[in-house]
C-alpha cells in the first residue's frame, strides 16, 4: 500500500490521476494593471482580456504560492456583468497572502465567497471557503491552512522533526510519548489495516527505501526484499499502547504516504465547520467538500490532462489512487510507486481507482488499498461495505473501461466517446467470493 508521499517538500508535482473539480464560473486572478471582465451571459457585452499568471511566494505561517507576482495591500474591483444585474467582486492581496474573494452564483444571498491558493504537505492546496461575510470567510480559510499545517508538522516524513519521524527514529525498545492527535491518526491506521486486509499498512518505510522510492528506483535482489518485508507489518514493527508508542523492530518505520493529505482534510474540513461555513477543498487531487455541490472531473490514467467521467459531488471527499505520473523505469522497464505490503512489490498497474468515502482520511486509504487489490477484487471487497463507494478505470488492450458500484448507475457522466462503463460488484472464480453483501444504502443515503 505504499504511496509515496512529499509532505514538508517546496511545492511537488504529485496530483494522482484524479480528481479534478470544475468549478462554477468565477473571477480570474488581476492585477493592478490588468482586470478581467468576465462575460455577461449574453448581449453585446465582451470580455477583455484576462490577466496573464505567475507563482510568487506567500508565506503565511507556513511554505506557500498562489498565482500573482504582486506585493503590497491591493483592492481590486472585478466586475461581472449579467442581462439584468451587476455582481461585484472584490480581490484582496495581503502583504504575503494570496487571497480572492468574489461573490459568485452558488454564494447565498448576502454572503461572500473566498478562495486562496497555497503549498502545504508538498503540493498545491486550493480551498474555497462560502461564508456571511469577507472577514467570516477569512477568518475560516486561516482556521482550515492552520490545521492543514499542524498534520505536516505532526505526519511528514520529508521533516526531521515532525512527531512521526522523532517516532521513526527512536531507539528499538524505547517507549516514546505521543500527542493525542497522532494517537489517533494511528488508531485510524489499525482501523484501516484491518478493514482491508492489509492491503493498507504504513509500515512499509522500510519497503520505500529498498525500492528508492523517494529517488531514481532500484530493483531490489529477493533476498534482500524477503528480508525487508521481515521489518514491516503494522502490529508486528510496532506497539501502541494508548498516548505511547514503541519500536520493536530495528528497521521499522511508518510512511504516511497513504493517509496523510487525507487527515490533513479531515483537519480541514473540521475546522470550517466550527465555523458554520461551507467549503471545498482539493489537496494535491484530493478533494473534499463541506455543503458545496461540485462537479469532479475523473482524469484517463494514461492522460491526466484528459478528463473522462464526471461525478457530482455533494459530500464527503473523493481520492484516487494510480501510477500515471510517480512511476519509476529501471533498466527498461516501468515500476509503480504503489507497493503491495503483502508482498513488498509493486502492485499491478491496471489503471487508476477512486474511492469515495465521508472521511477524507479514509478515502485516501482505501483508494492506495483497493489499488493494491485490483479492480476486480476491490470491487467485491467494496460491495462487502457500506462506508466506500468505488469506481477503476481499467486500460485493456487500448480500452478506457470504467468500473463502478451497481449503486452507482446513474450518478456518472462521461465525457469521451471511447469511454464504456461497466456496473459490477466484480468478477472471481465462485471458489474465491467468500464476501457478504449487507444491505446498501441508496447513493445519496451513505454520502
Amino acid at each position: 500500500m505504499c504511496r509515496v508521499s512529499r509532505m514538508g517538500e517546496a511545492l511537488g508535482t504529485r496530483r494522482p490521476t484524479l480528481c479534478r473539480a470544475h468549478p462554477p464560473p468565477a473571477v480570474g486572478w488581476a492585477t493592478p494593471w490588468a482586470i478581467r471582465a468576465l462575460p455577461c451571459l449574453a448581449g453585446p457585452a465582451a470580455a477583455f482580456a484576462g490577466a496573464s499568471r505567475g507563482p510568487w511566494p506567500a508565506p503565511i505561517g507556513h511554505k506557500c504560492a498562489v498565482d500573482r507576482a504582486f506585493f503590497g495591500a491591493t483592492l481590486l474591483v472585478v466586475m461581472r456583468l449579467h442581462l439584468n444585474c451587476i455582481t461585484v467582486a472584490a480581490l484582496a492581496l495581503w502583504p504575503g497572502t494570496g487571497v480572492r474573494a468574489h461573490a459568485q452564483a452558488d454564494v447565498q444571498a448576502g454572503g461572500a465567497a473566498l478562495e486562496r491558493r497555497i503549498a502545504v504537505m508538498g503540493t498545491a492546496c486550493d480551498l474555497e471557503v462560502q461564508a456571511g461575510s469577507r472577514s467570516d470567510a477569512l477568518e475560516a480559510s486561516e482556521a482550515a491552512l492552520r490545521a492543514l499545517a499542524a498534520v505536516e508538522e505532526r505526519l511528514s516524513t520529508w521533516r526531521a522533526t515532525s512527531e512521526l519521524s522523532r517516532l521513526n527514529a527512536a531507539a528499538v525498545g524505547e517507549s516514546v510519548e505521543i500527542s493525542e492527535a497522532l494517537a489517533k491518526d494511528f488508531a485510524l491506521c489499525r482501523e484501516f489495516a484491518l478493514a482491508t486486509e492489509g492491503a493498507f499498512d504504513p509500515s512499509v518505510g522500510p519497503l520505500v527505501a529498498l525500492w528508492d522510492l523517494r529517488g531514481s528506483g532500484r530493483v531490489p535482489p529477493d533476498a534482500e526484499l524477503e528480508s525487508t518485508l521481515a521489518q514491516c507489518g503494522f502490529e508486528r514493527a510496532f506497539v501502541f499502547d494508548g498516548r505511547r508508542a514503541t519500536r520493536r523492530l530495528s528497521g521499522a518505520c511508518l510512511e504516511e504516504g497513504a493517509f496523510g493529505k487525507g487527515v490533513g482534510l479531515d483537519a480541514a474540513v473540521a475546522a470550517l465547520e466550527r465555523r458554520a461555513v461551507r467549503g471545498f477543498i482539493d489537496l494535491g487531487g484530493q478533494v473534499a467538500t463541506l455543503g458545496i455541490e461540485r462537479e469532479v472531473l475523473l482524469a484517463d490514467p494514461r492522460d491526466r490532462a484528459r478528463p473522462v467521467l464526471a461525478w457530482i459531488l455533494k459530500s464527503g471527499s473523493l481520492a484516487t489512487s494510480g501510477n500515471s505520473e510517480n512511476g519509476r523505469v529501471i533498466d527498461g522497464v516501468r515500476f509503480g510507486h504503489i507497493l503491495d505490503p503483502r508482498s513488498g512489490r509493486p502492485a499491478q498497474d491496471f489503471g487508476s481507482i477512486t474511492a469515495h468515502c465521508a472521511s477524507a482520511a479514509r478515502a485516501d486509504a482505501y483508494s492506495t488499498a483497493a489499488y493494491v487489490l485490483g479492480p476486480a477484487r476491490a470491487l467485491l471487497w467494496d460491495a462487502s461495505r457500506d462506508d466506500v463507494a468505488l469506481i477503476a478505470l481499467c486500460v485493456e488492450g487500448g480500452r478506457l473501461i470504467a468500473r463502478a458500484a451497481p449503486e452507482l448507475r446513474g450518478a456518472l457522466r462521461p465525457l469521451v466517446d471511447d469511454l464504456s462503463i461497466e456496473f459490477s460488484a466484480g468478477e472471481l472464480p465462485a471458489q474465491q467470493v467468500k464476501v457478504q453483501r449487507p444491505e446498501r444504502r441508496k447513493e445519496g443515503e451513505r454520502r
